[in-house]
C-alpha cells in the first residue's frame, strides 16, 4: 500500500504543481494551469470563475437573482454559466492570452432584479479579446487592453 500511496504522491508533485508567479497570462494553457490564486493552482478551463466586477462597477450579489458566473470547458471550447438571472451559454477560443467567445446566448426568463447586469455581463464578454490572471483572480480585457470583467474564483469565499 505504501508503494502505491508514495506513487501517486510522486505524480501530484511531478505533475499538479505549476511553476510560476501571481500575475500569469494564458501562456500556460499547455501546462494545464495558467497561475495561481491565492498560492493554489487554478486553471483559466474547468473552474468556475464568479464575476465581481464589470469594467469599473463591482457586482453586488444582493442586487442579482443568482451571482453571475462563468466555466469554460477545454474539450468542447465551450463556455457556461449564469448571467445573473439566465443560463448563459456559447462558444470561446482561446490561444495563449487570446480569448474571444462567440455565439453567446441565453436562456428567457424574467427576473425581478439582475437583468441589466446580466445584459451588461454577456456585451463584455463579446468586447474580451485577451485574459489573464490577477491578484483578485481572473480579468477579461478588450483590444485595447481595457479590463471589461473581473472574476474571483467561486469557492474562494473573497468578497
Amino acid at each position: 500500500m505504501r508503494p502505491f500511496v508514495a506513487g501517486w504522491i510522486f505524480c501530484w508533485l511531478a505533475f499538479g504543481l505549476p511553476v510560476g508567479g501571481f500575475a500569469q497570462s494564458g501562456t500556460a494553457r499547455d501546462k494545464g494551469a495558467a497561475g495561481s490564486v491565492e498560492g493554489a493552482p487554478v486553471p483559466l478551463e474547468k473552474t468556475e470563475w464568479r464575476l465581481i466586477r464589470l469594467g469599473r462597477t463591482a457586482v453586488k450579489e444582493g442586487d442579482l437573482h443568482r451571482q453571475p458566473q462563468i466555466v469554460l470547458d477545454p474539450i468542447s471550447h465551450r463556455a457556461s454559466g449564469s448571467g445573473g438571472c439566465n443560463r448563459i451559454m456559447g462558444g470561446y477560443e482561446l490561444k495563449g492570452d487570446k480569448l474571444t467567445f462567440a455565439r453567446m446566448a441565453s436562456t428567457m426568463m424574467a427576473c425581478p432584479v439582475g437583468m441589466e447586469t446580466e445584459q451588461k455581463f454577456l456585451k463584455a464578454l463579446g468586447q474580451v479579446r485577451r485574459w489573464r490572471l490577477a491578484q483578485r483572480g481572473l480579468e477579461l480585457m478588450d483590444g485595447s487592453g481595457k479590463v471589461v470583467a473581473v472574476f474571483e474564483v467561486a469557492d474562494s469565499g473573497a468578497k
